[in-house]
C-alpha cells in the first residue's frame, strides 16, 4: 500500500492541476499610418494580485504572450516596456469565464470599467517619452508676459499723453493746470516752510498758515518784557 502521504501529495497536485488555468493575448501592433509596431523581446506582460504574480514574454511572432498555470482570482495586468505606454487591465480568472475590464492605478478595486474582450488585447497609448525637449524663442509667449505689457502701456502714454496736452484748448489747458496745482498741497511745494507740529495740532495746514501767524506776531510788536 502507498503511504498515506504520497496519496495527499497527489491529491494536492491534482486539485492544483484542475485549478490552474492558461491565459493567452496579445499585443496590438497596428497604428493609424497602416505600420506595424515591432516590440522589443524584452517587453515582459505582468499577471499580479495580492497573493501571487506571473510574468510572461513577447512570443516569436513578436505580438502573443501566454500565462500557464494560473490559479482562479482577480489579478492586475500591466506591461512593461521600454518604447511604449500600455494601458491597466483587470482580470478576474474563474471556473467557467475569464473576465476582463478596464480599469487604472489608483481605482478602487471594487469599481470594474468596460469589459474588454477575451483573449487579451493590449493596444499602447504612446510611445514612452524620457526627455523634455527645450523649447525654442517664441514671440508671442514674450508678449504674454504681464511685466512687459505694463512696460508698454506706460511707454505709450509717455508718448500719448503729451499729443492729447497739444491737442487741448489753450483755455482748457490752463483750467487742468489750475486743477493740478490746487490738487497739489502746499506741504509738497514748500516742504521746508512745512510746520508739522502746528499741522498736528490743527493750528495750520501748511507753509501759508504757518507764515501768515509768524507775519502777525511779528506785527504784534514781539514778547513783551516783563517790568520788574
Amino acid at each position: 500500500m502507498l503511504p498515506w502521504n504520497l496519496i495527499l501529495t497527489a491529491l494536492f497536485l491534482l486539485a492544483h492541476t484542475v485549478s490552474a488555468y492558461s491565459l493567452r493575448g496579445f499585443l496590438d501592433a497596428t497604428v493609424p499610418n497602416g505600420l506595424h509596431l515591432r516590440y522589443s523581446p524584452t517587453t515582459e506582460v505582468v499577471l499580479r494580485s495580492a497573493d501571487a504574480k506571473y510574468k510572461a514574454y513577447i512570443r516569436a511572432d513578436g505580438e502573443s504572450f501566454v500565462f500557464s498555470n494560473v490559479t482562479a482570482g482577480s489579478y492586475a495586468l500591466s506591461v512593461n516596456s521600454a518604447e511604449h505606454v500600455f494601458p491597466t487591465l483587470r482580470v478576474d480568472v474563474a471556473e467557467s469565464d475569464v473576465e476582463v475590464f478596464s480599469t487604472h492605478r489608483g481605482n478602487e478595486w471594487e469599481f470594474k470599467g468596460p469589459r474588454q474582450p477575451y483573449p487579451i488585447e493590449l493596444k499602447p497609448f504612446a510611445p514612452a517619452v524620457y526627455y523634455q525637449y527645450r523649447e525654442g524663442f517664441n514671440i508671442l509667449k514674450l508678449f504674454k508676459n504681464p511685466m512687459l505689457i505694463v512696460s508698454l502701456l506706460t511707454l505709450g502714454m509717455v508718448f500719448v499723453l503729451p499729443k492729447i496736452m497739444d491737442s487741448l484748448d489753450p483755455e482748457q489747458l490752463k483750467e487742468i493746470q489750475q486743477q493740478q496745482a490746487k490738487s497739489v498741497p502746499s506741504a509738497i511745494a514748500n516742504p521746508m516752510n512745512f510746520d508739522v507740529a502746528s499741522y498736528l495740532a490743527g493750528q495750520s495746514s501748511g507753509p501759508s498758515a504757518s507764515g501768515s501767524s509768524a507775519s502777525q506776531s511779528k506785527s504784534a510788536g514781539g514778547p513783551r518784557s516783563r517790568k520788574p
